[in-house]
């Protein structure tokens, strides 16, 4: 079952770093040039790769990149690899993650909803008569007792049946946010049935049927490799990411072409206005309070234009192409990393012009990664240099 993110108890976390893995059709020129040297996502990536189209697919650049850019240094770019580490701690979590994707749901009908079961609903929440912005969704898996929702929520809908439908009224915590602190809230819930979730047992059998492991000593083992495999993946990509955000502002550029622009741009307004039907908010009232102005909205995709330009002229230059061959195998991992059963399907929701831009740009990534001077740090040296910017260090690279 896949749940629907809705905005009623998380509203008080969401900033605009909720957008960093969070991509609309087509992709999205919502980051600036320093979220783009800091997040692997797709609304860091897609922008970026609007080069000669090297691989024979359709969507490439009109103008060369050189018509619009003088490229600084890029190569030989100071950064640095945090060298990762996996605790017992962390293996820990991954596995128990994956236990709960691996529990079976059964229905339930010849009893109420207890602690512990999911719950599938539709619910309305209403302060003073009026809807408010995330108190409402429909066909919603919420498991009960596991806090998502606000304690006194959960708790009402314990003891009630499939098909019955509950009214009562929950004050929100003074601190939750300005808007609803303190305020007493109407929710109208229909439950549309209620499953019993069957959590598989940690063991030996338990290994044994989702690995090629026999004991959980040698799974953990393991996850542990295999998770600290991924982590300095991880490392490499974010010196890498941190080495174009230095090209791109080495770089001079004197324009831009119109047709990038107005492409990157209307990116970002789609996926916007996805963003707010989605928090149940106005277009307009989600842009004025999360991305700012219409300025801001535009500097943003500005921004990601020239990361695209600079991009571009360093492929050019280094001769740097997507071969067929290539496109097939990543556009494949690419697919598969977001659940589409087919290329031609994922091409046909995404356009062969986002993917190719997407490849390219990691292309440029690893490249630059490839060619850096790269500076070895550890977890604890970076705690150290935060504390001392958080205790008044330099103004300048704190910000």
């Amino acid at each position: 079952m896949k749940r629907k993110k809705i905005l009623l108890v998380t509203m008080a976390c969401i900033g605009l770093t909720v957008f960093a893995g969070c991509g609309g059709k087509k992709g999205t020129g919502t980051g600036t040039k320093d979220e783009a040297g800091t997040s692997q996502d797709k609304a860091g990536q897609d922008e970026a790769g609007t080069s000669q189209d090297k691989a024979g697919q359709e969507g490439a650049l009109s103008d060369s990149a050189g018509d619009y850019v003088t490229l600084g240094e890029y190569k030989g770019l100071p950064v640095e690899y945090i060298i990762p580490e996996v605790t017992d701690e962390d293996v820990e979590m991954y596995i128990q993650g994956e236990i709960e994707e691996n529990a079976e749901y059964k229905d339930v009908t010849d009893r109420p909803a207890q602690e512990g079961d999911n719950v599938n609903i539709d619910f309305k929440g209403t302060v003073d008569g009026q809807e408010f912005d995330g108190g409402s969704g429909e066909d919603y898996d919420l498991v009960l007792g596991n806090g998502e929702f606000l304690e006194d929520f959960e708790a009402n809908l314990v003891g009630k049946k499939s098909g019955e439908t509950v009214t009562f009224t929950t004050t929100f915590p003074e601190d939750y946010d300005e808007e609803l602190g303190g305020k007493e809230v109407e929710f109208t819930v229909t439950i549309h049935s209620i499953s019993e979730i069957n959590v598989p047992e940690y063991n030996d059998a338990y290994v044994a049927s989702v690995s090629d492991c026999k004991t959980v000593a040698e799974y953990e083992a393991q996850k542990k490799e295999e998770i600290l495999e991924s982590e300095k993946e991880n490392s490499a990509l974010e010196a890498g990411e941190e080495a174009l955000s230095q090209a791109v502002g080495n770089a001079t550029l004197t324009g831009y072409p119109q047709e990038l622009y107005d492409t990157i741009y209307g990116e970002a307004v789609e996926n916007y206005q996805l963003f707010a039907e989605f928090m149940g908010m106005e277009y307009e009232e989600f842009l004025e309070e999360y991305v700012g102005s219409e300025d801001d909205l535009k500097a943003e995709a500005l921004a990601q234009v020239n990361e695209a330009l600079v991009v571009q002229a360093i492929a050019e230059k280094e001769g740097l192409e997507v071969q067929d061959k290539e496109y097939k195998e990543e556009a494949g991992k690419m697919m598969e990393e977001e659940g589409y059963d087919s290329l031609e399907s994922y091409e046909e929701e995404y356009g062969k012009d986002y993917i190719m831009r997407q490849l390219l740009r990691n292309k440029v990534v690893d490249f630059l990664y490839s060619s850096a001077k790269v500076s070895e740090v550890s977890s604890d040296d970076l705690d150290a240099e935060e504390m001392e910017l958080d205790d008044g260090g330099d103004e300048d690279l704190e910000e």
